[in-house]
């Protein structure tokens, strides 16, 4: 089929503003209008990303009820009802908040532009799903991993699981240890404001922040380091303002992580009753900020130089291999979140059995559900009769993970998978898959990072690390 013919400038942008603004998703164009270079052909995808969505609301058929396509069995892997509906060329388009059936005959141009703009599901046409411009040279942020900073990493993914009254973050998997969410001269109902803005965005940050702390060396933790919230923008793949720069929303998102971190204090497990200065330390101390803007009425200033608290000192220190495209990865939708959480939990779990080199692995879907903080996702979904939704999200996400290059391959173990058969339709197949293992095939060259991480932490002649049941110097 012939490719789409380009418009003028002038015309792309009219498109570009009007369905945009359409859609309340109105898009900034740079003025002058570009005419070549990559400002450009950024405006030449999103026009013809827009274009898509025109084309199928035109040519296309809205379906208004899908229930048929839900067959109430189970949803298996590569089996996404997204899959589903293609087979029957029936796609989802987000700005239209629908469903269409396109016709027999179409132009390969409207798939793939609509997925490379996010408009329809990547299953239509996977490879228009958008590559990141320039590939990273090494996939991994080494990013520290003792229990603090995982408990640090699971507090900032959210507001869930943070108690209203005491603003206090604690869970199982890191007994004794809790997170004060505080600032002096603050109230508690501003505070209990701040802390429901958290959003994943904010344990992002966390892991670059500990990533840049660990660059130069490894046994120093302390050395201050200095950031700004465009280095941070850039470095989470945000999204660029068409004329290159930072877009000031941006700025602003960074710049409220980096408070919401500031605001963190770590209450140590050996504190004794009158040790006030041992029960609560900063998670990270700020030395000093650049000069501040505004930017919607928000200071934002133009660096930070941070340095991690002292609770740093008294763990066993333990590093991990966090995959680039996890933290670059856009948190704009319920599978997107998943593949962050489940993907960095994979992380640290293959990192805890460091000392295991074989390549398949078992984890219980229920286990890195609750590693992952999503067990309670999982449950309102099945609370509303969405089961299957929470099965069919959490494949997706297994699926999205294994583009990212966190495993090669993934199934539900034999075993596991025959019990799942055996009970499909029947109340108790809930509960038996969340009891199921799932099988991961893990790539070689991320457990030989994650291996050579280990046996550095134990080489001779390593700074000392002191442990949490060791004395403190007065």
């Amino acid at each position: 089929m012939p490719r789409q013919k380009m418009p003028a400038a002038a015309e792309m942008a009219y498109l570009v503003r009007t369905s945009s603004r359409r859609f309340g998703r109105e898009q900034s164009l740079p003025d002058p209008l570009p005419e070549r270079g990559p400002a450009f052909e950024q405006l030449k995808a999103h026009y013809q990303g827009w274009a898509a969505v025109q084309w199928v609301e035109e040519h296309g058929e809205q379906v208004a009820d899908i229930t048929a396509f839900h067959d109430g069995t189970r949803v298996r892997a590569g089996n996404s009802l997204d899959k589903r509906l293609w087979r029957e060329r029936i796609l989802y388009v987000t700005p239209l908040q629908g469903y269409y059936r396109l016709p027999s005959r179409l132009w390969q141009w409207v798939l793939r532009a609509g997925v490379a703009a996010g408009h329809f599901p990547a299953v239509v046409a996977p490879e228009a799903v958008t590559a990141p411009a320039e590939p990273a040279a090494h996939p991994y942020l080494i990013t520290l991993a003792n229990k603090p900073s995982v408990l640090i990493d699971r507090a900032t993914r959210g507001p869930d699981g943070w108690n209203d009254a005491t603003l206090q973050y604690r869970e199982v998997f890191e007994e004794g240890l809790i997170l004060n969410y505080y600032e002096e001269n603050a109230g508690k109902d501003a505070l209990r404001q701040q802390l429901m803005t958290l959003d994943p965005r904010t344990s992002d940050v966390w892991r670059l922040l500990t990533a840049k702390a660990l660059e130069h060396d490894h046994d120093d933790l302390f050395t201050p380091i200095t950031i700004k919230p465009g280095e941070l923008a850039r470095a989470l793949g945000l999204k660029a303002h068409p004329n290159g720069s930072v877009r000031p929303k941006d700025l602003l998102r960074c710049t409220q992580s980096l408070f919401h971190l500031e605001r963190l204090w770590l209450t140590l497990p050996d504190a004794g009753p009158d040790d006030d200065e041992g029960t609560r330390q900063r998670v990270l101390a700020v030395m000093a900020r650049g000069r501040s803007r505004k930017i919607d009425g928000q200071s934002v200033p133009s660096s930070w130089t941070i340095v991690l608290g002292d609770w740093a000192k008294y763990f066993p220190r333990s590093f991990a291999p966090i995959f680039r495209g996890l933290v670059e990865l856009p948190a704009n939708s319920a599978t997107n979140l998943w593949a962050k959480q489940i993907g960095t939990e994979l992380s640290y779990w293959l990192r805890e059995t460091a000392n295991d080199a074989t390549t398949i692995r078992f984890i219980p879907v229920k286990t890195l559900l609750l590693r992952a903080s999503l067990m309670q996702d999982v449950l309102d979904l099945r609370e509303h009769k969405n089961q299957n939704r929470a099965i069919e999200r959490f494949e997706a996400t297994l699926e999205l993970l294994g583009t990212l290059g966190l495993h090669e391959r993934w199934s539900y173990e034999a075993r596991s998978s025959a019990a799942m058969d055996a009970v499909v339709g029947k109340p108790e197949f809930f509960e038996t898959w969340l009891a199921s293992l799932v099988e991961l095939q893990v790539p070689e060259p991320f457990l030989r990072s994650i291996a050579e991480l280990a046996k550095a932490e134990q080489e001779p002649g390593r700074a000392a690390n002191r442990h949490l049941t060791a004395v403190r110097r007065m």
